[in-house]
């Protein structure tokens, strides 16, 4: 059973809620952190920090720090308001909350897949034009290729020396 930490600060603004979640001395890549519009979860084991937000927030711009010994969360509202409470009542039974956390997990794991999806089709992307972009090069190499070997009769005529790259190179600068 993990501790619940209890220890936290919240502020807000009328746009941007800041929750500030104390580590225990745990470091940074022990620490995940899962949050969605009305769900929040910071867990470094053994300790648990979760969040039923009291309304929806932007859960595409939101910023997550982790330093100083310190989880730092800025959470977008979705609309400019001062909220009564950080989170939503504690009369919700557990039922209750626990749905709210499955839907969120379950967003949260969506918008992962949708992430990973996505960075694979513009990893997709960017190789398809580099593979583009080395198949020009190579046709215009060839066609370089085919242009000097139709001169090579014309090269018969060149004396040894002018025939040696380096004397052509010495001639053009």
């Amino acid at each position: 059973m993990p501790l619940v930490v209890m220890d936290y600060v919240w502020t807000q603004t009328e746009t941007t809620l800041y929750i500030n979640v104390p580590l225990k001395g745990t470091k940074a890549g022990k620490v995940d952190i899962v949050c969605t519009d009305d769900y929040l979860k910071v867990h470094f084991p053994p300790y648990l920090f979760e969040a039923f937000l009291f309304e929806p927030v932007d859960d595409d711009r939101i910023a997550v720090r982790v330093a100083n010994g310190c989880a730092v969360i800025t959470l977008p509202k979705r609309t400019n308001k001062v909220w009564e409470h950080l989170m939503i009542s504690t009369g919700k039974n557990n039922k209750e909350k626990m749905e709210i956390r499955q839907r969120a997990l379950l967003k949260y794991h969506e918008k992962l897949s949708s992430e990973s999806r996505n960075k694979a089709a513009k990893q997709q992307e960017e190789n398809k034009y580099a593979l583009e972009t080395v198949i020009k090069w190579l046709r215009k190499q060839a066609e370089t290729w085919r242009k000097v070997n139709v001169d090579v009769g014309e090269l018969k005529n060149l004396k040894e020396e002018e025939r040696n790259p380096y004397w052509l190179k010495d001639k053009g600068e």
